[in-house]
């Protein structure tokens, strides 16, 4: 676990980490156009998407003709199994992609890292047994909590959030807790606590604001490892519906024509592969500099 500087606990040191980034890093800044060019496209989708309705699953009446056309004039990304326009489902999916990492991330975030600074404030049992609770989450894998959650509340997004806040928000939780106890050996906050300001003031006002820079960092980061993981629960069946228009969804709906129609699933993988490498240069770039020792050792490699 990398221990952040000074000057990257606060919210103007990572505005000035990000801008250094920038400048220094042509790593972060392929990166960024990546993602850049992802959300772009998740928020034009809906409006530049060819056949919105086969995008969304839509089978198309007496055309079992297009079943399963290559890459064309007609369809850039050719059709899938039943017809349907596979570029207008991978537009689709694209907010669907996006979606599902900020529900993800965010709502763990909020969960951890609440948890993680208080029980590093106010130590003794609270911090044993809320450190006990996160040990128990990270020992749980999103897939074994989605398989129940699918039978109990049947296919949705609200299946592949559910499983993966289960797990992620103790992630973030045990990183929040490692920063936190730093912080809370500060003499600010020590005279903080000696002029009689109130816990929750301290913690939101001094903890939790020079915790929070480096635990984003690392949220950038796990961007990729999120879509990874989503893509992977929907992929094998226990998230989203089979018609919906997401990328491990496509990518399964193709997995038995891998042989004879190769871009229903080359392409929706490909879409996940680039997303996650656009997201991981970013917050591989951002942690870097943020270190100098990690940055250091990756020099004696490039």
């Amino acid at each position: 676990m990398i221990a952040p500087s000074q000057r990257a606990t606060t919210l103007g040191g990572l505005t000035y980490y990000l801008t250094r980034a920038w400048k220094r890093s042509a790593r972060f800044r392929v990166g960024v156009v990546i993602v850049s060019a992802i959300t772009v496209l998740a928020f034009l989708s809906p409006f530049v998407v060819p056949y919105p309705s086969e995008g969304w699953g839509f089978v198309p009446i007496n055309q079992t003709g297009e079943a399963g056309q290559p890459p064309s004039l007609a369809h850039l990304f050719g059709t899938d199994d039943k017809g349907r326009d596979l570029l207008s489902r991978v537009l689709l999916g694209s907010s669907t992609a996006l979606l599902q990492i900020v529900l993800v991330v965010g709502l763990s975030l909020a969960i951890g890292m609440t948890v993680g600074v208080f029980a590093a404030y106010y130590k003794g049992t609270l911090d044993t047994v809320l450190n006990y609770i996160i040990e128990v989450f990270l020992a749980l894998p999103a897939i074994l909590i989605a398989v129940p959650l699918r039978m109990v509340l049947g296919p949705g997004l609200h299946v592949v959030v559910m499983a993966m806040v289960l797990t992620w928000w103790a992630w973030y939780g045990r990183v929040a807790n490692v920063y936190a106890r730093s912080v809370c050996e500060m003499e600010f906050v020590t005279l903080s606590k000696l002029s009689g300001l109130p816990g929750y003031k301290i913690i939101f006002r001094h903890v939790l604001s020079n915790t929070s820079p480096p635990v984003v960092v690392q949220a950038v980061t796990d961007f990729g490892s999120v879509l990874l993981e989503a893509s992977a629960i929907n992929f094998l069946g226990f998230g989203l519906p089979p018609d919906y228009p997401d990328w491990g969804v496509i990518a399964q709906n193709g997995f038995y024509y891998i042989m004879k129609m190769p871009w229903i699933s080359l392409i929706p993988g490909l879409f996940i592969l680039v997303t996650a490498l656009g997201f991981s240069m970013v917050g591989d770039a951002l942690r870097d500099e943020i270190d100098p020792k990690l940055r250091r050792r990756w020099r004696l490699w490039f």
